[in-house]
């Protein structure tokens, strides 16, 4: 081989080899194993030129893209060569799935793992420059688009007929002219987002209906007050009276020397005055010829409150010829404008029974129908066989030829039907003498009204109170139920040291040195064996954050202490993107990080691109770094071939760190500006151990500038009660919906079956989705990527579990000004709705109907989308509170501080 002793040393077990003298060994593997998987047999690959086998590793000096030709072909060698292993994949998949039983664990995903005598298999080869696979490459972009057309799912079709629907009044020339959405795919996305926000304006409608309008419909409101009620309102500060069926406030009331407290020392208040104020029948009952001197109510005796409201025939003979009547035309009308309150009820199954005598003196018997929902007496008109009085002034006499002024058909429906609703009767019979009906009702309106039919006790006002009630008290309990499950006091208890082997997992991005240096040595510094917890960073491209003085990649290192003279070649690896972004180049890094006396290995990933990128190289966001170390950890877990940069990291862990990377069982994700407790690694480690059906898990996020300013301080109690109230809650199903990427911890592979967790080929494909060609995957994909990865978890694993600890803590950073907050909290609410509404389709999610995740999650999913109209119920609320009216909605009210006061208090006890 022609090696010298910098190339090779012997030891008592082991021979150590350059890397270069490495890479001599390894090439020709990597080769063989890449013509083998491209289906291409080895014996026609022994009769190609020895220039078409060269290694990508040789020629250190030379450029790794020399021309632009050369970086077409290995682009597209290179996405050749990732079709290959997917369908490589595919087929160790299904040949798995037919080894295992159905029904078993390990039945999609197969459960081989790495070990030492198959390393050498592992390479394969990005570079090799061929013209058919590179135009077989270029071929794979209208394929593809062939068959995602192919593929759209019925949900998605149905979704874009309703989007259509919404969204038809708006042509397309008109937004392609004048909105400047030239491309297809943007057009749909407008009409979604139209589509989606009327959607939410249409649910917001159905809820404002639901609160403020159905109880309406169903049980319109009553200002009434039966007599008994009228009794309680007898005081100073409570003074009800009624006259004819009208109740009136007479709080402040003064006209002619009367005064409010005259009528409290006289006991008026809570009574019905109906006959102190007399009134004059010819007036209110116009028929012609009706003599004035017929009365309802007897002379009044002289100077008594009745005898001066007494303004009637006796007393006034000139008003048959037009003269004035004060208890018509000018009392009634002050006390309706300034001092009316409702009316007079009488529940409909007391008319009933006093029409029938029950409950009255033997013989006597109540003659009062229902018309129209009103209640006319005329008692004592029967009874007496028309007016009970005839009053005539001192100077004529009182005879007269007849007291009856009614038709005698309204004289019979009333003392044939005593005490029941008459209305059906009372049209018919006048049905062709409109004249005629609306004189007598006139009549019978202001001479023998006595107040309307009291509904309020009625089915269907029971119906809408106990139906709106029974939601309200649903709601309400869901969150008793969380305060239940939140309010776990007692005393921390201090797990036991573990020795499992961890990754703890930073994606940098643009963030400045202090938060960086904070980061790692609170990772480095964490009550944990050093030997067993791995810092894996990734830097997402070569970016310079807004403060820096350097790039973010130049930072990690320099806080690491790694050498600044080295400079690793890049090596080739698939990446998210569209197109050519696939293709993405890294450089990796390794080495040992000390802070405070403790000595960490670590790998640092730094995405620099390829040499046509100008700006961000290399940068494809936080999802692609997660899916860095996914789909190393799966190519580990079912011993597949790696790419470059794939095969690179395996050589620095297992021969560089000394660490087989099949022995790592956990990845805990942790945000680059993130501090993270001592204790909280252990912790976590604890409750994935005491829980083998345990996946993911996550500790509580508190405020790292919590005191900045208010809207720092605005968003502690939520961060708590969002962590101590919803999170502990949906850690009781075992389904918490969203593991924060800032500080979580998830299962590489179950530890009994070896069946893979978060590595598996499902999670691998759903969360590396690169065609992102819908409003819900951008939602999914590029605004929540984190509480996306947990709702994959939970849809391609329902057996396992999701759990939130209060033990394990850390601080972040939160937005502290107004603009940012609200940025923040849109994508936030974004990503949610639409992971709930993966997450509410799922059939696994643990409990049944109504006590259930899903429902749950419905109900979270259904109050996210209609918070405008809860926002404006509650200013609503805050208004009637606020002008103290009798129209407040109590209940409501009482919901609300039951549901607020439970938060507090549980912020209060806990914190």
């Amino acid at each position: 081989m022609g090696w010298d002793d910098s190339d090779m040393a012997i030891g008592k077990k082991k021979a150590f080899l350059s890397f270069g003298a490495w890479r001599q060994l390894e090439d020709p593997l990597r080769e063989r194993e890449r013509l083998l998987v491209c289906g291409i047999h080895e014996d026609t690959a022994g009769g190609m030129a020895p220039e078409d086998l060269q290694s990508v590793y040789e020629d250190d000096d030379a450029e790794l893209f020399p021309d632009d030709a050369a970086h077409d072909a290995d682009a597209a060698s290179l996405l050749e060569y990732s079709v290959a292993l997917q369908q490589h994949q595919l087929q160790a998949a299904m040949a798995g799935a037919n080894a295992h039983s159905p029904g078993s664990p390990g039945s999609g995903d197969d459960e081989k793992t790495i070990d030492d005598s198959q390393s050498a298999g592992r390479a394969s080869r990005a570079g090799e420059k061929d013209s058919d696979l590179k135009a077989a490459a270029e071929e794979t972009p209208v394929v593809e688009e062939e068959e995602d057309e192919a593929k759209m799912s019925r949900a998605r079709r149905y979704w874009l007929v309703l989007v259509w629907l919404l969204t038809w009044w708006v042509p397309s020339p008109c937004l392609s002219w004048c909105g400047k959405l030239q491309r297809r795919d943007q057009r749909i996305a407008w009409r979604e987002k139209v589509a989606l926000c009327a959607l939410i304006f249409f649910l917001c409608c159905v809820i404002i209906f639901w609160i403020a309008v159905l109880g309406l419909l169903i049980c319109p409101k009553q200002h009434v007050h039966t007599i008994e009620e009228m009794r309680g309102h007898n005081t100073a500060d409570d003074a009800l009276v009624a006259i004819r069926g009208e109740v009136f406030d007479i709080q402040g009331f003064n006209h002619m020397g009367v005064n409010s407290k005259y009528l409290v020392d006289n006991n008026y208040p809570g009574s019905d005055l109906s006959d102190k104020f007399p009134l004059q029948l010819s007036f209110v009952c116009p028929f012609p010829d009706l003599d004035p001197r017929l009365a309802l109510s007897p002379k009044p005796e002289p100077y008594s409150d009745t005898w001066l409201h007494d303004h009637r025939f006796w007393r006034h003979p000139e008003m048959v010829e037009g003269g004035y009547n004060y208890y018509q035309y000018r009392l009634m009308r002050i006390m309706r404008e300034n001092y009316y309150r409702g009316k007079l009820a009488t529940e409909p199954q007391r008319v009933e029974m006093e029409g029938k005598g029950v409950g009255l003196p033997n013989g006597m018997r109540r003659y009062w129908a229902i018309i129209n929902n009103e209640i006319f007496d005329l008692t004592e008109y029967i009874q007496r066989r028309g007016a009970p009085f005839v009053i005539a002034p001192d100077d004529r006499s009182n005879e007269t030829r007849s007291r009856m002024f009614l038709d005698d058909g309204v004289h019979n429906l009333f003392q044939m039907h005593p005490g029941q609703d008459i209305t059906d009767k009372w049209n018919r019979y006048f049905s062709r003498r409109p004249v005629a009906r609306r004189m007598h009702y006139q009549c019978l309106r202001g001479a023998f009204y006595v107040g309307v039919v009291d509904k309020r006790k009625s089915f269907q006002c029971y119906f809408a109170n106990y139906v709106l009630l029974a939601s309200s008290v649903a709601l309400t309990s869901i969150i008793f139920f969380k305060f239940l499950a939140a309010l776990q006091l007692g005393s921390r208890r201090e797990p036991e040291e573990h020795d499992r082997f961890i990754i703890c997992n930073v994606p940098c991005y643009t963030e400045g040195e202090e938060g960086l240096r904070s980061t790692l040595e609170s990772l480095a510094t964490l009550h944990y064996d050093d030997k067993r917890k791995l810092l894996f960073i990734i830097c997402d491209g070569m970016i310079m954050g807004s403060g820096n003085d350097r790039p973010t990649p130049r930072i990690v290192l320099d806080i690491l202490g790694a050498d600044p003279d080295i400079d690793p070649e890049p090596l080739s690896f698939l990446s998210l993107g569209e197109g050519m972004k696939q293709h993405n180049l890294g450089k990796v890094y390794s080495g040992l990080f000390e802070a405070a006396g403790h000595v960490v290995p670590y790998i640092v990933v730094v995405k620099c691109g390829t040499p046509r990128e100008r700006t961000r190289q290399g940068n494809r966001g936080k999802r692609d770094s997660q899916i860095i170390l996914m789909r190393f950890f799966n190519k580990v877990h079912f011993n597949l071939p790696m790419t470059p940069l794939e095969l690179e990291i395996y050589h620095q862990i297992k021969n560089v760190i000394g660490v087989n990377p099949a022995f790592y069982e956990f990845i805990m994700m942790v945000d680059a500006d993130t501090y993270v407790f001592p204790d909280s690694l252990n912790r976590m480690v604890s409750c994935m151990l005491h829980d083998s059906k345990l996946m993911g898990i996550c500790g509580e996020t508190q405020l790292a500038n919590e005191k900045d300013t208010w809207i720092t301080m605005i968003q502690v109690y939520e961060y708590y009660i969002s962590h101590h109230l919803s999170k502990a809650f949906e850690s009781l199903f075992g389904s918490v919906t969203c593991l924060p990427g800032c500080f979580c911890m998830y299962r590489i592979r179950a530890p009994e079956s070896n069946y893979p967790l978060l590595v598996s080929n499902n999670m691998i494909r759903d969360y590396a989705e690169n065609n992102v060609d819908t409003l819900h995957k951008k939602n999914l994909l590029h605004l929540g990527e984190d509480r996306y990865l947990t709702t994959l978890m939970l849809k391609h694993h329902p057996y396992y579990k999701n759990k939130f600890t209060s033990d394990a803590q850390c601080r972040t950073n939160a937005p502290d000004t107004w603009q940012v907050l609200l940025s923040q909290r849109r994508r936030w609410i974004n990503s949610t709705v639409h992971n709930l509404l993966e997450l509410v389709f799922l059939p696994r999610l643990c409990g049944f109907c109504c006590f259930s995740m899903r429902f749950i999650v419905f109900i979270d999913l259904l109050s996210t989308i209609v918070m405008p109209a809860t926002v404006v119920y509650l200013g609503y609320l805050i208004y009637q509170l606020v002008v103290s009216t009798s129209d407040t909605p109590l209940v409501s009210v009482y919901l609300l501080a039951a549901v607020y006061g439970l938060q507090a208090l549980l912020f209060v006890v806990k914190r």
